[in-house]
Parts: structure tokens; C-alpha cells; sequence
């Protein structure tokens, strides 16, 4: 059984950022949504659903909003060296 002082802290949550951040986190998730909401409006009203174009736009707002979410996360803490 482990001591209480060698616990891993937990990961800090979305909800422990600066609002800022989170502004900054659901605006790059947004554009996830926009890229999907586009992909499928572009299908329905074209009924076109093989386009290098669209699939152009498409994934560039899709890796935009991943990224940004992806650099907008906490850090997970970084483990120590037991000491020995």
C-alpha cells in the first residue's frame, strides 16, 4: 500500500483553467463543429458528398479546431523520481 504523500496528484480538469482558456478551448471546438455542420450542409444542398474542395475546407477547420483544443488542455503534472 502506498503512503498518502506518494500519490499522483489528478490531472487538472478543463474546468481549472483561466476563463480565458476556456473561451480560447470552445472556440477551437467550435470550429470541429463548424467543419461538420459545413461538410454536411455542402452534402445536403449540393448533393455532392465527393469534392476535393470541400474535403479542403473541411479538413482545414477540422485540424484547426483539433489542434487548438489540443493546446489548450492543462498539462498533465509531470511525475517525480522517488526518493530514495
Amino acid at each position: 500500500m502506498a503512503a498518502p504523500d506518494d500519490t499522483v496528484p489528478a490531472p487538472p480538469r478543463l474546468a481549472d483553467l483561466s476563463v480565458s482558456r476556456q473561451v480560447t478551448f470552445w472556440a477551437f471546438a467550435a470550429l470541429v463543429v463548424l467543419a461538420v455542420a459545413f461538410y454536411v450542409w455542402w452534402g445536403v444542398s449540393f448533393d455532392v458528398w465527393l469534392d476535393n474542395g470541400v474535403y479542403a475546407v473541411t479538413i482545414t477547420l477540422l485540424l484547426f479546431g483539433l489542434a487548438g483544443m489540443w493546446l489548450m488542455l492543462p498539462n498533465p503534472p509531470a511525475p517525480t523520481a522517488p526518493v530514495r
